[in-house]
């Protein structure tokens, strides 16, 4: 007899309709004129990269890393934890589709796994608030550096294909929900793909790239 199915979520634009962890850099960019000034150059850069994901994450890293300055582990980890339940708790900023996906692969008594590049407490906290706490998670992390915080590991792109083989999360993968062109690798690597919510350009992409396993829901 077989298993339960193990199925994979990405977080940001899946689960929620905004990105979780960069709310929070903005947000800590904006309230000091000073870090906002060190951002401004890796800016323009963000705009660029949405399909270059070994470019996109050194940038993201490195804006965390500015975002971050003069803050110490514990109350990063607390400012995540907030947004984490702001996020529940607004629902605007939810992703209904990708939410009741979600539940219901839980309730079928599939192995849900939430592969996200967000902050583990953050999506932790967010995951637990929406009724989602019997997913796994395999998320960034945070870590102390000199002057501040950093994002180490960052769960990005093929990133997320070594965390899913390092937690030994049972194959097949079935399927995974993505809307994220950076999570090739391991869209590669599973049975079906759900893309949510999908830019038009994406979609087209994937079903290039993988015909007859495309679908898009939301």
């Amino acid at each position: 007899m077989s298993g339960p199915a193990t199925v994979l979520f990405d977080l940001d634009g899946v689960l929620t309709s905004r990105d979780t962890f960069a709310t929070l850099v903005s947000r800590r960019l904006t309230r000091a004129p000073w870090r906002l000034a060190l951002a401004l150059p890796a800016l323009p850069l963000m705009a660029l990269t949405g399909y270059r994901p070994q470019w996109r994450g050194p940038v993201s890293r490195y804006l965390v890393r500015v975002a971050l300055l003069g803050s110490d582990l514990d109350g990063a980890r607390d400012e995540a934890r907030r947004l984490g339940r702001e996020f529940a708790r607004t629902p605007r900023w939810l992703r209904a589709a990708g939410l009741d996906a979600a539940r219901d692969h839980l309730a079928a008594g599939d192995d849900v796994v939430v592969l996200t590049a967000t902050e583990h407490t953050l999506a932790r906290t967010l995951l637990d608030e929406v009724g989602l706490g019997r997913a796994r998670l395999l998320a960034s992390a945070l870590t102390r550096a000199p002057g501040g915080v950093r994002m180490h590991p960052h769960n990005y792109g093929a990133r997320k294909l070594d965390a899913l083989r390092a937690a030994g999360a049972p194959r097949p993968w079935t399927v995974m929900y993505t809307d994220s062109w950076a999570d090739r690798p391991t869209l590669a690597e599973v049975e079906q793909v759900v893309l949510v919510a999908p830019a038009p350009r994406l979609l087209e992409r994937a079903r290039k790239a993988w015909p007859g396993k495309v679908r898009a829901i939301g």
